[in-house]
């Protein structure tokens, strides 16, 4: 929205200020069109090498930039480069499959592109046994316990925090404290415990709003908010590379 105020300085800067004509005025506007004119896009499908079937969720970004666009349910993307003389160099990524590094045509953003990933035999074992360890926990668990896997988080667009937001009912800031969250339960406040990737955060809004719903794998809400844990992609991938083991839930945040 553009302030009155500041436009109408700039119609007096015009009509007064010698040496100032309208082409010296829309140079900058000019540029920028040009600037944002500058990106192209790049259109394709991701699929299994072996099974031909897509990949939903597979990360695909320009090679040494940390943006990049989640793959759809029918493994489509649509991600917007600069324009490369020499192609377009891309970095795939999807939890169970080896990471693949294309280069693209020069003339790739007039085509639909068709990335084949090869599965990881041990990754897709190693996440299988993962998906079972979070499952078990969460059977041996006596307590209510809601869940929004990668499917639903996929489908999900905004920040950590929404989703949290939405899975925990009557959350609200913390009385004190408008970084911390609380939630009503049996008719008292309660703060909200918050685990991301297994450990313990303070400040838990500012930590949930520095996550996009892109990012994150799994968000467990349990006994209806009282304690709530958020695993993110890169965490999966570093138990499957064999980092840290899930804890026991009644150690809560390790």
């Amino acid at each position: 929205m553009t302030d009155r105020g500041a436009a109408s300085g700039m119609l007096l800067v015009m009509l007064f200020a010698p040496g100032l004509d309208a082409a010296a005025q829309d140079a900058p506007r000019s540029r920028g069109r040009e600037a944002r004119s500058v990106l192209v896009q790049l259109r394709g499908r991701v699929i299994d090498e072996q099974t031909r079937t897509p990949l939903e969720g597979a990360f695909v970004a320009q090679a040494g930039s940390t943006r990049g666009y989640m793959t759809d349910s029918l493994g489509l993307f649509v991600l917007e480069v600069a324009p490369g003389g020499g192609g377009y160099p891309l970095t795939v990524e999807q939890l169970g499959y080896s990471t693949l590094e294309v280069t693209l045509g020069p003339s790739a953003h007039e085509e639909f592109t068709t990335v084949k990933m090869r599965p990881n035999p041990i990754a897709v074992e190693g996440l299988q046994v993962l998906v079972d360890r979070f499952d078990r926990r969460r059977r041996f668990y006596s307590g209510s316990v809601r869940v929004m896997d990668q499917g639903r988080l996929l489908r999900f667009a905004g920040t950590a925090y929404d989703v949290v937001r939405r899975e925990v009912g009557f959350m609200t800031a913390c009385v004190g404290s408008s970084d911390e969250l609380c939630t009503i339960r049996r008719g008292r406040r309660t703060q909200v415990e918050l685990c991301i990737d297994e450990m313990p955060t303070y400040g838990a809004t500012s930590a949930l709003e520095s996550y996009d719903s892109s990012e994150l794998y799994l968000v467990e809400v349990y006994n209806r908010g009282q304690q709530v844990r958020v695993y993110t992609r890169w965490f999966v991938e570093r138990a499957l590379r064999g980092g840290r083991r899930l804890q026991p839930l009644e150690w809560g945040c390790a």
